[in-house]
């Protein structure tokens, strides 16, 4: 792991593992679906799954280059985002989605959960909290389960050196290895923050001292 992985690691992979292990429960060969599967949260999902032991794991990404940046961090296939949902139903929906965008995507994530599946909620980039209907909880037994490890970790002292220790072998075999987008120095941050801001990020932008 380079300096630069190093310091894209503590809040994306240890969220994503927060997220698909402790609060997603993700049992062995289960499909996990990621959105904005090119950022910094949606690579470390992809990995930690296949880490963890998912079968399938497909990217929802906005673009094909993205597309490609997310099958390069591990997933076994992408979809577009513009009718992801029957994409994603006609391979016969999956186990988990992991959403950190929220907005107009969020229905139609629920939609592509299996009977009993999970969508983890991990934040709104799409800048729209979505609401929930709750008959389609109910008709379906699906859940729709809160992800905030900085809240749940921070009071429990300790918890971080067991995440660590969960996901250290993960990072001597190289099954985690955080994608970097770009590095800026700090004179130069304003133009890491402007490839946030427009999307252009395709993994994980670090700033160096």
């Amino acid at each position: 792991v380079t300096f630069e992985q190093g310091a894209a690691l503590p809040m994306n992979y240890l969220t994503a593992y927060f997220a698909l292990v402790e609060r997603g429960n993700l049992q062995p060969g289960e499909s996990v679906l990621v959105q904005g599967a090119a950022g910094g949260v949606g690579t470390a999902s992809i990995q930690m799954a296949k880490a963890f032991g998912a079968g399938t794991v497909i990217a929802v990404t906005s673009t094909d280059e993205k597309g490609a940046v997310a099958v390069a961090a591990g997933a076994d296939e992408y979809v577009l985002v513009e009718g992801f949902k029957d994409a994603v139903k006609s391979r016969g929906g999956v186990d988990l989605v992991v959403d950190p965008v929220g907005g107009d995507r969020f229905t139609d994530s629920l939609r592509c959960l299996k009977e009993e599946g999970r969508l983890l909620v991990i934040g709104f980039t799409a800048g729209q909290i979505p609401e929930v209907k709750v008959n389609r909880l109910l008709l379906n037994n699906i859940s729709v389960v809160g992800v905030a490890w900085g809240e749940y970790a921070f009071k429990r002292p300790g918890h971080l050196q067991v995440e660590w220790a969960a996901i250290l072998p993960h990072l001597e075999s190289g099954a985690l290895a955080p994608p970097i987008s770009s590095t800026h120095s700090l004179d130069d941050a304003a133009a890491g923050l402007l490839e946030l801001d427009e999307r252009r990020a395709l993994g994980k932008v670090v700033l160096l001292p």
